[in-house]
């Protein structure tokens, strides 16, 4: 993803905690009323799609920019990006032993 997508995307997790920031929450009883009600909103996303978030993500968004401010807000990239997820070699031995042991085993 690049810094202008992570941007992008940042941009619109602020849309949703907007009122907070701005101190405009005052049309709701509580914060988690707020939550609850941005939550039942859709959001245009950055690709033209529209969006769905959870309480507790836009909860989880707000908090991370009253601790770090704006940058919070922009996606994480992977820590194992670029590294191969695949499975050990013991695992795999594993994996072919029971398949070829029980063979009418069902797969989850």
């Amino acid at each position: 993803m690049t810094q202008d997508e992570k941007h992008a995307l940042a941009l619109m997790r602020c849309g949703a905690i907007a009122p907070l920031i701005s101190g405009t929450k005052d049309d709701f009883q509580s914060l988690d009323d707020y939550y609850r009600e941005a939550a039942a909103k859709s959001y245009p996303a950055p690709d033209g799609s529209t969006k769905h978030f959870s309480a507790a993500s836009i909860e989880r968004w707000y908090r991370a920019y009253l601790k770090n401010g704006f940058d919070a807000l922009m996606p994480k990239s992977r820590s194992d990006s670029g590294r191969s997820r695949c499975l050990d070699v013991d695992c795999q031995e594993f994996i072919r032993h029971m398949k070829q042991s029980y063979p009418r085993m069902p797969h989850p």
